[in-house]
């Protein structure tokens, strides 16, 4: 296990990815100045209950516009992963340091059941859209849509989550295959290189 991943708080026994929500379901809208309405939380890494396959929309939108890995919370210097599908493009989720995607496919149970439709995407940048929930339809389901940020503000919408608008130069493989390729990086040091199948 990655030490960075060791390091992380523990629900019955397994390493809880730092953008996890602990907040329980209580998220609360609140206006920022620059950013207009956005969708807050006090949630604290390792305190309370933990909600796994729910990011803290705080943690997220953190680990999205300061380039943060999604499992370990530390920068992304470089090329980073992304785990979704193959021809994704975009993602919600924050993009991964090598060994932390390895360990996440190896060891997330709804990782490892999707692994053979699965797809991972290295790149090493991206571009941000904000995810803005605009109000509720004649059945009461959320109305959302991505706006770029110059405009979610004046959107009126409450911002929930970064979007990262993957470029067409990222390299894209099935997560099987990229797995197979980079499962030596658990022996090294993080943060490694990422790499595609040889």
């Amino acid at each position: 296990m990655p030490p960075q991943i060791a390091a992380l708080p523990r629900e019955r026994g397994f390493p809880v990815p730092w953008v996890a929500d602990w907040a329980d379901g209580k998220e609360t809208v609140e206006f920022d100045p620059e950013l207009g309405r956005v969708l807050h939380c006090d949630c604290v890494s390792g305190q309370g209950r933990v909600t796994l396959g729910v990011n803290c929309a705080v943690r997220q939108r953190q680990g999205m516009r300061d380039r943060l890995c999604g499992t370990c919370g530390t920068p992304l210097n470089g090329p980073m992963a992304m785990i979704g599908v193959k021809d994704m493009p975009y993602s919600f989720e924050p993009g991964l340091h090598v060994d932390c995607a390895v360990f996440s496919l190896l060891a997330c149970p709804r990782l490892v059941h999707s692994a053979e439709s699965a797809g991972v995407v290295v790149t090493d940048g991206y571009t941000l859209l904000e995810d803005r929930v605009l109000g509720l339809d004649a059945d009461h389901n959320l109305v959302r849509k991505l706006l770029p940020p110059v405009l979610g503000a004046v959107s009126g919408g409450v911002l929930s989550f970064l979007v990262a608008v993957i470029p067409d130069r990222a390299q894209r493989f099935g997560a099987a295959e990229w797995l197979d390729a980079n499962r030596h990086v658990l022996t090294a040091t993080s943060p490694t290189p990422t790499e595609g199948p040889q």
